[in-house]
């Protein structure tokens, strides 16, 4: 579950960074220089990369509070293992599993429905659009096969499919623009295939699926989706060769007023939106010619985001010294399970030496056969709360070094509400072991 936050709070964090820089770079930069920053959103949601070149930070406050809640959790699940009660850690867990899986089903389910609509239309075979067709592939470098599909149930001019792509186009569309119109349409539509845009749209859907509770995965698929279809204007503005992205516009304008709607089959590509985009759209048309790759600088903000999807953080990093309270609870889970087992000797070997030297075996052995043999099995362990301090006051006496104070909510035979509290502090070696324990209903 660890790596599953640090890759939901990273991811998070690029697809923010990428969407403001999209925005604020628009007008000045090129589409193909910027589609390499969108390239690094599935990069931080999907793969758990470490670059060690990169120094290890840590995270601000309020991304690190989340950590710890993380880390938590899972030292909360040894913990727990002593009882037989389900930790907090397998609960999120399972939540997950579930959520992914309906997610991926409704995509599966969607997805087929599509394919079995779409895949039994009978492919167009007008000589002359498909002679236009082939013309504008060539255009644009695409040699792959391409169906074209005219139906009067096609809301919109749209792209659908990558093994077997299929160019959709309304019937009426077809039947009253010109070729001069309908060519802006097939590059716009070339295009999406050209730069792979249809597969990243399915990396995208993995990323959501897998990071479904986190409201950031879908802003980023979201925002990717508006900025594919300003890529593709761009790219076959290029292609027609015009001055300005007059005749483009005028054709998109054109083919608005032949399409009923923005909805498009499940998977595919629509050329038009919603108007609000529409207009968006357009003036990023004309500035097209004001644009530029600005190398220097898209290669600057790469190295950045590259900086922080590889970033090494002070949580990853500390492998060789965990977290304090982490460390502790793990701990803590081992040692009551000792007693749980009634190996109240070994307890006691393994507890701190503050703590074996105010308290002898025969007196541990004693006290447990006292108070804590009559309660019975423990049915449940849950842990409540965790405080990390450092020289402690305790019976009015400043105990030196670093203690956590572990309580837990317990059931037993005998005993079904009480509340057990342990204390651990951490030994010179830096394992960490008991210094006192106590349980009461």
């Amino acid at each position: 579950m660890n790596v599953l936050f640090e890759l939901t709070l990273r991811g998070s964090l690029v697809s923010l960074v990428v969407i403001a820089l999209d925005r604020a770079f628009a007008g000045r930069i090129s589409a193909s220089s910027r589609r390499w920053w969108w390239g690094f959103v599935p990069l931080a949601f999907l793969v758990p990369l470490r670059i060690p070149i990169f120094p290890a930070v840590r995270p601000i406050p309020a991304i690190r509070a989340v950590w710890d809640w993380a880390s938590l959790g899972t030292s909360a699940a040894v913990a727990g293992s002593a009882g037989s009660g389900v930790a907090p850690a397998t609960i999120a867990l399972g939540v997950w599993i579930a959520g992914a899986i309906a997610y991926l089903a409704l995509v599966a389910i969607q997805t087929a429905r599509a394919a079995r609509r779409w895949n039994g239309e009978r492919l167009s075979t007008d000589h002359a659009l498909l002679e236009l067709l082939e013309d504008c592939k060539a255009e644009t470098g695409v040699s792959a096969p391409i169906g074209l599909v005219i139906s009067g149930t096609v809301p919109s001019p749209a792209i659908l499919g990558w093994l077997r792509p299929r160019i959709l186009l309304p019937a009426r569309l077809v039947s009253s623009a010109p070729a001069a119109q309908l060519r802006p349409v097939l590059l716009h539509e070339l295009a999406h295939f050209r730069w792979f845009d249809v597969p990243f749209n399915w990396l995208l859907t993995l990323v959501r699926a897998l990071h479904w509770f986190n409201p950031f995965a879908h802003l980023g698929a979201v925002a990717w989706a508006r900025y594919r279809e300003e890529a593709a204007d761009e790219a076959a503005v290029k292609w027609m060769r015009d001055d300005s992205g007059q005749a483009y516009g005028d054709a998109l304008l054109q083919t608005l007023r032949h399409t009923r709607d923005s909805r498009a089959p499940f998977g595919a590509f629509a050329i038009v939106e919603t108007v609000q985009h529409l207009k968006r759209r357009i003036t990023m048309i004309q500035r097209y010619p004001n644009k530029s790759p600005h190398v220097l600088l898209v290669c600057l903000v790469s190295t950045l985001l590259t900086a922080v999807v590889g970033l090494k953080t002070a949580r990853a990093s500390e492998s060789a010294s965990p977290d304090p309270k982490s460390a502790a609870i793990a701990s803590a889970g081992t040692w009551l399970g000792e007693i749980d087992a009634g190996d109240y000797e070994r307890s006691w070997k393994d507890a701190s030496q503050l703590f074996q030297t105010h308290m002898t075996l025969e007196n541990w052995v004693s006290a447990l056969n006292g108070s804590r043999k009559p309660l019975g099995k423990c049915n449940q362990r849950t842990l409540a709360s965790a405080l990390l301090q450092t020289d402690p006051m305790i019976n009015n006496q400043v105990m030196k070094g670093k203690f956590v104070l572990c309580q837990y909510e317990s059931s037993y035979e005998n005993l079904k509400h009480a509340v057990e509290s342990v204390a651990f502090m951490k030994e010179p070696d830096g394992s960490w072991k008991a210094t006192g324990y106590i349980v009461h209903p």
